[in-house]
């Protein structure tokens, strides 16, 4: 075997699983990022909506985000591969109403905050679940490449859905736009489906209290070492940064200020963590 052969077989790129999440993942954010174009232009252009209005549009959007803690929870209880395709087809279903109810005269403003919700749920279960299923993916060694692979397709991913997300509202309008971000979730199910995991990865645990889960998850954090507590503390930051504008500064800094060992024994990192060396260390 050639070095480039060994080095390729050595990255997260050599299992066809990831490959299917990676490109499941790239899809899902680019029509995510048409929808985040086309539904404020919805709402004020075709609907006329007040200022008030489309504010209330984008909190029903992170509203989900609360409810994190019990998607991780739940997200060991079940398979999740199952999770991903269910939180798609979804959010799929609730961004087909929004041209069909535009074509037949009855959108309402209403209408755009619940299909937010629904989208915001899908997305916080199938973030947990994929951020769960990522370690049984790869080989444990290949767990930093992957999430390199994964941060940098997302953020390709986002910002090219942003700007094909305008000029696909300036060709055709906002209500046929969101049918892009509809087609990427269906896309996004069957990659999914395609992808083959370990039987060990989805049996289900003995079963406890949801709350108690929790609980333990968040006693946790504090007794483990400083790299480990920075990235739960990554994922809370996610939660509670104010919007899209915020968060990659917040991202940022969390990385510039944490160092990671890769000598620490791994659970489930989160999937959008990049690795930082400090220089000097092993």
């Amino acid at each position: 075997m050639t070095v480039a052969a060994q080095a390729a077989k050595a990255t997260a790129w050599s299992k066809p699983a990831f490959r299917y999440l990676l490109g499941s993942d790239a899809v899902t954010l680019s029509g995510s990022a048409v929808s985040t174009v086309a539904l404020p232009a919805l709402a004020v252009v075709e609907l006329h909506a007040s200022t008030t209005e489309v504010a209330v549009l984008a909190f029903f959007g992170q509203l989900p985000n609360a409810v994190a803690l019990w998607a991780g929870a739940l997200s060991d209880r079940h398979p999740k591969r199952l999770q991903m395709i269910a939180s798609d087809l979804a959010a799929a279903g609730a961004l087909v109403t929004i041209p069909a109810a535009a074509l037949a005269g009855a959108l309402t403003v209403g209408q755009l905050c619940a299909v937010g919700i629904v989208l915001g749920a899908a997305k916080v279960m199938r973030d947990a679940a994929a951020i769960s299923l990522l370690p049984a993916l790869v080989d444990p060694g290949q767990l930093r490449d992957a999430n390199s692979k994964i941060g940098a397709v997302s953020s390709v991913a986002d910002s090219a859905g942003t700007n094909a997300g305008a000029a696909l509202v300036g060709a055709v309008g906002p209500a046929p736009s969101v049918l892009a971000d509809a087609l990427s979730f269906v896309v996004s199910a069957v990659l999914v489906r395609r992808m083959r995991v370990p039987e060990a990865a989805t049996v289900p645990r003995a079963r406890t209290r949801l709350a108690r889960d929790i609980a333990d998850g968040v006693r946790y954090v504090p007794l483990q070492n400083r790299p480990a507590a920075a990235r739960a503390s990554h994922r809370l930051l996610a939660i509670l940064a104010p919007g899209r504008t915020a968060w990659p500064a917040v991202r940022a800094s969390a990385q510039c200020l944490t160092a990671w060992n890769p000598d620490l024994p791994l659970d489930h990192p989160p999937a959008d963590f990049q690795a930082y060396r400090v220089p000097g260390r092993p």
